[in-house]
């Protein structure tokens, strides 16, 4: 062979060489993806909101009365019986004196001690004039029964010792006021609050109204306190509840009766629960965006045994999972692998290494899981994650 020849070979050979590298990259590559498997399981759909555990029953104990409470040596979560007195209350102690008030007061007591003095002297004339109109009317009475002395002047006599003795009476009673009114002026300089505390017929004890725990001491220092003022909370921590607020769109499909999970409550397994209350007056609460919401308030009720909860206390924070539907032996698929193409479902199934779209009915959904009704079968491989990069007929690879 020539050497013309051989470079015209040469030349196509190397002309055949790039149009093929050029058609090579042209191809387009397999898409990596991660391929999951259309299964048949159990499939929950649920509402999911934060709650709050709190007693069913909550005793607030308050002061009955106005009254000096002497300081509480029980502890949040102290154990009490029914009966039990957890509150002393004692009367209120008198107030101190200003120096201008203490003199005032001072004065008042002077004044009072004149005045008692006074009434008694005034006591003790009207006791002499008793004595001697006495006398007088005895001569004038045996005057009169030897009939020496007129009928008039026996009744008059006798008139006359009559009224000493009202004046007399009136004059020791006079002393009684003079005397509780220096009583009541030394009442107010003197000190009333005792040194050392000693029990009395005026110290009032307040008792527990259940056995329980207790739960919040509202003030624990000593002190004076107001009629009505709460002091303590008291409560059983084996009877707790759940509260929940929930978006009224969501609470219209809630019941009562409905099956309840509770999460993340602190626990490896869920607590069990049910729906006893689903309130039929809604609210307006301010999301942490800002956004106005309306929501409805969900009482339900711990059915798992108290022996997995009994950590629990009241306000403690868990998720209420509330399940408004359940199937078993549910073909299923995750909720990322489903689009939208034109008004219905579909999904990408791996033919063979390349990605065929698939429409599909889709039926009960939750956030991570979808119902298939029809479209695919059980065993059957889907995109779990479609993107732009995959059309109908793309070349998949599963990622590894």
């Amino acid at each position: 062979m020539n050497v013309a020849v051989r470079r015209k070979l040469s030349v196509i050979i190397i002309i055949l060489v790039a149009v093929l590298a050029t058609l090579y990259g042209f191809i387009p590559k397999a898409v990596n993806v991660d391929l999951i498997d259309v299964s048949r399981g159990s499939l929950q759909v649920t509402i999911e909101e934060e709650g709050r555990t709190r007693l069913k029953e909550r005793f607030v104990i308050s002061a009955p009365i106005s009254g000096y409470m002497r300081r509480i040596i029980a502890k949040a979560g102290d154990p009490v019986r029914k009966g039990d007195a957890v509150i002393v209350l004692e009367p209120l102690k008198s107030q101190s004196l200003d120096p201008r008030s203490r003199a005032e007061a001072e004065a008042v007591v002077s004044a009072a001690k004149a005045a008692l003095a006074a009434a008694q002297e005034k006591e003790r004339a009207a006791a002499a004039d008793v004595d001697y109109i006495g006398k007088r009317s005895e001569r004038v009475s045996k005057l009169y029964s030897k009939g020496y002395a007129a009928k008039d002047q026996f009744d008059q006599a006798e008139s006359e010792l009559n009224k000493s003795r009202a004046v007399r009476d009136s004059a020791k009673a006079a002393v009684d006021v003079a005397r509780f009114e220096f009583d009541r002026a030394r009442a107010t300089v003197q000190n009333f609050n005792p040194v050392k505390k000693t029990v009395s017929h005026s110290t009032f004890y307040i008792s527990s109204p259940v056995s329980g725990n207790i739960f919040r001491i509202y003030r624990e220092s000593e002190g004076a306190v107001s009629a009505g003022e709460p002091l303590m909370d008291i409560g059983n921590a084996e009877n707790l509840e759940v509260r929940v607020e929930v978006l009224s769109s969501d609470a219209v499909k809630i019941k009562k009766g409905t099956p309840v999970l509770f999460k993340r409550w602190g626990g490896e397994e869920p607590l069990l629960g049910v729906v006893r209350v689903v309130e039929p007056a809604g609210f307006t609460k301010i999301s942490s965006l800002g956004v106005e919401e309306q929501r409805v308030l969900i009482i339900a009720d711990i059915t798992s045994p108290p022996e997995m909860w009994r950590v629990l206390g009241d306000g403690y924070r868990l998720e209420a999972h509330f399940v408004i539907w359940e199937g078993k032996d549910i073909l299923q698929v995750p909720a990322s692998s489903l689009f939208r193409s034109g008004e219905k479902w579909a999904v990408f199934v791996n033919d063979k290494g390349r990605a065929r779209e698939r429409s599909v009915e889709v039926g009960q959904r939750n956030g991570l899981t979808a119902e298939i009704i029809s479209g695919i079968k059980e065993n059957e491989k889907v995109i779990a994650h479609p993107d732009d990069s995959i059309s109908d007929g793309s070349r998949i690879k599963s990622r590894k």
